[in-house]
């Protein structure tokens, strides 16, 4: 009877230390994930072209480029995965490059 006893506690106490490095091991994964969020911010970045008196955002153009596209070439404005923009003043006229297909309108 007594060496079933001795046997019981060291079965306490072993299940004893992994509850507590459980316990340990998740505190230390909950302050990882925490000081992962906290580092992780986004930047919102607006430009606006001005000339003559008139202003255009390239939010603005971005998205009127976008949809040219798509009604150019049948497709979804999802689909617009690569989007390069040219803007010349000095024609009032703004060219892009979306997916490799070209195009342009006017401002």
């Amino acid at each position: 009877m007594a060496g079933r006893t001795k046997k019981n506690e060291t079965a306490v106490s072993s299940a004893a230390t992994i509850k507590n490095s459980k316990i340990a091991s998740s505190k230390s994964n909950d302050s990882l994930t925490n000081e992962v969020k906290k580092t992780r911010s986004r930047k919102t970045i607006r430009i606006n072209l001005q000339d003559q008196g008139m202003e255009w955002s390239t939010d603005v153009l971005t998205d009127r480029a976008i949809v040219s596209w798509a009604a150019e070439h049948s497709q979804k404005k999802t689909a617009a995965k690569d989007i390069q923009i040219y803007v010349k003043l000095e024609e009032c006229m703004v060219y892009y490059v979306i997916n490799g297909d070209t195009g342009s309108f006017a401002l």
